[in-house]
């Protein structure tokens, strides 16, 4: 006899915590608490990871879309914030509802040299009469490391 076994994929992101370049040592270890946390809104944040050639060289694109509700994003998204994510970059500890911890803008090879970056930041009304107001920060870095899936050698 077969015994049928049920398979629900569990998707999104649970928690988001950003380090400042600065503040992340060269073997990558993330001072647990220390960061910036993001309050994230259920089921809205993604992360993606696009890998591209050019001459035969592979990189990654990592993208990492943040979304928060807008009044309590006031509690981390200030000027200076942003700025910081502008120049000199992050590095995000990011846990799935799968329980997969990743960390992304920082690899082995380049250590932060390449960091997530501002791409955008976008405030909206909602779309919903229930919708509350929600702000979406979306931080992009480029690198040969790829932070899920395919390992390097």
């Amino acid at each position: 006899m077969t015994e049928n076994k049920f398979y629900k994929p569990v998707g999104g992101i649970l928690s988001a915590e950003l380090f400042f370049a600065s503040e992340v040592n060269t073997a990558g270890d993330l001072p647990e608490g220390k960061g910036v946390a993001v309050e994230l809104i259920d089921d809205e944040s993604t992360y993606e990871e696009l890998f591209s050639a050019s001459n035969g060289l592979v990189s990654v694109q990592h993208t990492l879309t943040l979304v928060a509700d807008r009044n309590r994003a006031n509690e981390w998204l200030q000027r200076e914030f942003l700025e910081r994510c502008s120049t000199e970059g992050a590095v995000a500890h990011i846990v799935f509802a799968s329980k997969e911890e990743i960390k992304v803008g920082y690899c082995p090879r380049f250590l932060v040299e390449q960091a997530l970056r501002l791409d955008s930041l976008r405030f909206s009304s909602g779309d919903r009469l229930n919708a509350s107001p929600r702000v979406t920060l979306t931080l992009k870095c480029h690198d040969t490391h790829s932070a899920i899936g395919i390992q390097n050698a």
